[in-house]
């Protein structure tokens, strides 16, 4: 009785395995059919369309107009307008914005050496844009910001640091301005 059941055990193995390959060679037969269109150029015009969408696509790119008027793009700022409050660096999530100031020409004005924004690291969240009182820090519709270089997607708003020069100019320019005060 237990060569029978071992009998049994050794046949079903037998045929399970040969179930097994019988259905691998299946898929790969439907594999190759399947493919063989793709090799041999059959039907080349039906099998060989492009799908890929060459960019800018003259048909489907969006230009500003096509822009919601709210979008989210590309920070400016207009350092004319830029007090230099540095609330647009300390409301930044992701810390992309980078003020440092001087001491410029006129002593109530502040001069605004660097205003960094690295794009790198930028989220696009608009606080700071929300954060800036004298409304110079915008969002434009630019959203094209592709570069080879990770250093070059820093945007830099500066005036520039102030020269040892430009200090004793602005100086002299201070005294000459304070005595024609004095003197009427």
């Amino acid at each position: 009785m237990g060569g029978v059941v071992m009998t049994r055990s050794v046949f079903s193995a037998l045929a399970n395995y040969l179930t097994d390959v019988w259905r691998g060679m299946r898929s790969i037969w439907g594999s190759c059919v399947t493919a063989m269109p793709y090799l041999l150029n059959v039907n080349a015009g039906d099998l060989r369309k492009e799908v890929t969408e060459q960019y800018p696509d003259p048909v489907s790119s969006r230009t500003a107009d096509d822009l919601p008027p709210r979008t989210r793009g590309l920070l400016f700022n207009d350092i004319e307008r830029c007090t230099g409050c540095k609330d647009c660096e300390q409301v930044c999530p992701v810390k992309c914005i980078t003020v440092e100031n001087d001491l410029g020409s006129d002593p109530s004005k502040t001069w605004v050496a660097v205003f960094d924004i690295d794009f790198a690291r930028c989220m696009f969240c608009g606080l700071c844009v929300e954060a800036c009182q004298p409304t110079s820090l915008v969002h434009t519709k630019q959203y094209e910001g592709a570069v080879y270089v990770l250093p070059d997607l820093v945007a830099s708003f500066g005036r520039g640091r102030v020269t040892p020069e430009q200090r004793t100019k602005w100086a002299l320019l201070r005294q000459s301005e304070e005595n024609e005060e004095l003197d009427p």
